[in-house]
């Protein structure tokens, strides 16, 4: 692809767009950091002469200090306690930095601890590798101690930060899984029980076949959408991956991902009298990505244009545009909009921004995977809407192979 060519706009796709709207982007604010004192630090190597002096500065800077001479002593010791830090040579009796380093990231409790390495090594390549091989940070000899008490500050500071900031969240999907529990997998789990046991006490009283008949949708109902959230919850586990899996990767043709996904709710819009235009650019765009994670984010966004809509609306404009590094899905709607003080809230999944309609099942989840598919394709969510005129949604993914 190439990135410098002229950027298609909606309006040159045919998608009608309200220039008036502001443009939204779903991001998360870091939490503050609060500097925690006696922090503590392994220190891994045999070195003598450099493992002593980098000993010596970190107790002179108040850090609390282990040391292991080896690979092994150092595992021994992350299994009684977890320091705030890993100082390691690259060089090792046992086994090398990157090995040590491995067996890090694959202990469950401290796979995300971080890890300095310390290495003569300092040409451009040996240098590209530890950050290549999930090392935080490195510095080379002859070591200087002011860097070295620099980066430590840093690295502990940032993953500080990371901890409080993943607390925070963890606390608040526990409050929101609570109330989602409470609600959303309830209210159908009530609807399925209830209608059964109806059911199963009135088998021998010779229902009306209308009576039965209504009592089967229901459960059928009920179960669609235990079904539905259960899918939305395993595959935002699976979108929890840092990385799309190389061997899933391939060119695809953003305009043919639209029409498989408006081919699937044919039936839908007959009944509904819903008109989809779709508009592609005049040059063709191909992008790489994962088809099934695109496929599935495409058809989030096209249901909720259609579950949202306005009583009465019934057009639903779809289109590919591009602009330098990136190529995107346009949808737009005529639907309820989304108030500008609730659009902060999509960045949180379980977040149902539609609640006052009674019904409306969306539990959040929706948006919240179309905007993890789009990072993992190394693009992002973009979100334009105004409360009682609509909403336009751009899913951007990088143009370039990944």
């Amino acid at each position: 692809m190439n990135p410098s060519r002229t950027r298609h706009t909606a309006a040159e796709a045919g998608i009608p767009i309200n220039q008036d709207w502001p443009v939204m982007f779903v991001s998360d604010q870091p939490s503050a950091y609060n500097p925690l004192q006696g922090n503590t630090v392994l220190v891994v190597g045999d070195e003598q002469p450099l493992t002593n002096r980098v000993r010596e500065a970190l107790r002179a800077n108040g850090y609390r200090v282990q040391y292991a001479t080896t690979s092994s002593e150092a595992l021994d010791l992350l299994k009684s306690e977890l320091p705030d830090l890993v100082v390691a040579t690259l060089l090792l009796p046992d086994m090398d930095g990157y090995d040590l380093l491995s067996r890090i990231r694959g202990n469950p409790t401290a796979r995300y601890l971080p890890v300095l390495f310390i290495t003569d090594q300092d040409e451009l390549a040996q240098q590209r590798r530890p950050k290549d091989s999930g090392i935080v940070d490195y510095l080379t000899t002859p070591l200087d101690e002011d860097k070295l008490i620099h980066s430590v500050r840093a690295v502990i500071k940032r993953h500080t930060e990371h901890e409080l900031d993943f607390q925070r969240r963890v606390e608040e999907v526990r409050s929101q899984i609570l109330g989602l529990v409470q609600h959303e997998f309830r209210t159908p789990l009530t609807f399925v029980m209830g209608y059964a046991e109806f059911l199963q006490d009135a088998i021998d009283q010779g229902l009306p076949h209308e009576e039965i008949k209504h009592s089967v949708d229901a459960i059928v109902e009920g179960s669609r959408r235990l079904h539905h959230l259960v899918e939305s919850f395993l595959l935002l586990a699976n979108l929890s991956r840092e990385s799309l899996p190389n061997d899933e990767i391939y060119p695809l043709d953003p305009g043919a991902l639209w029409r498989e996904c408006v081919t699937e709710v044919r039936e839908t819009l007959d009944d509904a009298g819903i008109v989809i235009k779709l508009a592609e650019g005049p040059d063709p765009a191909i992008v790489f990505g994962v088809m099934d994670l695109l496929r599935e984010a495409l058809s989030r966004l096209l249901d909720n244009a259609i579950r949202y809509r306005r009583p009465g609306l019934r057009t639903i404009w779809l289109g590919v545009v591009t602009k330098p590094g990136y190529v995107g899905w346009i949808i737009r709607d005529e639907g309820m909009g989304i108030p500008a003080s609730l659009l902060a809230q999509l960045s949180s999944p379980f977040v149902r921004l539609h609640q006052r309609q009674p019904e409306s099942h969306g539990i959040g989840l929706g948006l919240t995977l179309v905007r993890r598919v789009a990072e993992l394709h190394k693009g992002y969510l973009e979100i334009e809407s105004q409360e009682g005129v609509g909403s336009t949604f751009t899913l951007w993914v990088s143009d370039q192979e990944m």
